[in-house]
């Protein structure tokens, strides 16, 4: 699992760094926050620890950043004990609220245990307003859940995957889809055709997929 620590005291940061990756976590830091959005960009981080009292910004103003670039765990870590703090945290989608000092040992156990309900979840999927199962082929949206053919699951899971990249799919790269087996574009229009006929089915309103002319597809998500 890999692990971000954004943390400008850096003896407090290389501390972590060296206790967490004892424990086996692959580890990245940063002591400022353009140096932190420069490092989940490229690193796509699966937990970033957030102070802040960051030199160049307040920590909780980067949340946005990581999640739309990303699908991290957020948790700040903070000496402000504030209530203030912590309701701004958590409106701004951070995901836990650690007040410092904390010890090494809580902070190993809360990661391992994130870590083990991750690999629990490998098969399941959230963006925007909606979930989908690998396993199940279940999409769901709220209340509502629908089940997708095979083929469907598999572009929406590459699609969503160059939504992380931040890219897009190449409709050369749906050939294996559904034995389509060469660029027949009517057969390619068809398949996309029926997964956003799926997700207007299950109620999404945030998950369209644009056709990007010449090149292939791409994933958007509705703020």
């Amino acid at each position: 699992m890999k692990v971000l620590i954004v943390e400008d005291n850096k003896d407090l940061n290389i501390t972590i760094k060296n206790a967490l990756e004892k424990e086996g976590f692959l580890l990245f830091s940063a002591l400022n926050g353009k140096n932190a959005k420069e490092i989940a960009y490229l690193n796509k981080p699966d937990v970033i620890l957030l102070d802040i009292m960051l030199p160049d910004t307040m920590g909780y103003n980067l949340i946005h950043f990581f999640k739309e670039h990303g699908d991290p765990i957020v948790i700040i870590i903070s000496a402000l004990e504030e209530e203030e703090a912590r309701r701004i945290s958590y409106e701004k989608g951070a995901d836990d609220f650690l007040i410092k000092p904390i010890t090494l040992f809580e902070l190993q156990y809360k990661l391992k245990a994130l870590h083990r309900r991750k690999k629990t979840n490998s098969f399941i999927f959230s963006v925007g307003d909606i979930t989908f199962n690998l396993e199940t082929l279940e999409l769901t949206c709220q209340n509502n859940a629908i089940i997708l053919q095979h083929s469907q699951i598999a572009v929406l899971k590459t699609l969503y995957e160059k939504y992380i990249e931040g890219s897009i799919l190449d409709k050369n790269e749906i050939v294996d889809f559904d034995g389509i087996g060469d660029s027949n574009s009517y057969r390619i229009h068809t398949l996309i055709g029926r997964l956003r006929k799926s997700l207007t089915e299950v109620g999404s309103e945030r998950i369209i997929i644009e056709n990007i002319y010449g090149k292939g597809y791409e994933l958007v998500v509705i703020k």
